[in-house]
């Protein structure tokens, strides 16, 4: 019965691997992707591979992320974007850019939305909100410790329940 107990404890330690695990955040400035790769809790992953494929999954441009871990590609067409990007030790992450953020003046690829007199409008705010967009998604990325706390308040609460049920068997 100990060595359950001990087993079930350690079972409810075991967190999700998460300590390297790497994400990537694109936005669109003009005609060019931006963005950057970093690995959870904010270090940045400088020289990483990536690549940045259209809708149909051709391939638009290949990179490397610079030693801030960011990077830049000009884009010929309107369309969807995926910005994939992936470390050497297997960590990838992957970024959805919707044809709508791209400005109006680009031709059109495949799966495009409509554009109307808006789309420019909509391109300036995304550029503005870009950087309160990153903040969010790093912010979200890292584990915080009230997190940490909730977990652990669970495996005590967890043990004390199991303790008391311990407790009543051997008083009845």
């Amino acid at each position: 019965m100990t060595r359950l107990a001990v087993a079930l404890a350690l079972l409810l330690l075991a967190a999700p691997a998460q300590a390297h695990k790497l994400k990537v955040f694109a936005t669109v400035e003009g005609a060019e992707i931006a963005g950057s790769a970093y690995f959870v809790g904010g270090e940045k992953a400088a020289g990483v591979p990536g690549r940045i494929q259209g809708a149909d999954g051709s391939l638009v441009a290949g990179f490397a992320t610079g030693p801030d871990g960011g990077f830049r590609q000009k884009v010929t067409m309107r369309m969807d974007h995926v910005v994939t990007v992936e470390s050497e030790d297997g960590h990838a992450a992957q970024f959805t850019i919707p044809a709508a953020e791209f400005p109006p003046s680009l031709p059109e690829g495949k799966a495009v939305a409509p554009a109307g007199d808006s789309a420019a409008l909509e391109a300036a705010i995304a550029r503005q909100i870009r950087p309160l967009r990153e903040q969010l998604d790093a912010y979200e990325a890292k584990i915080r410790l009230h997190d940490l706390m909730g977990g652990i308040g669970t495996i005590f609460g967890l043990f004390g329940c199991w303790a008391w049920l311990q407790s009543r068997r051997r008083g009845s």
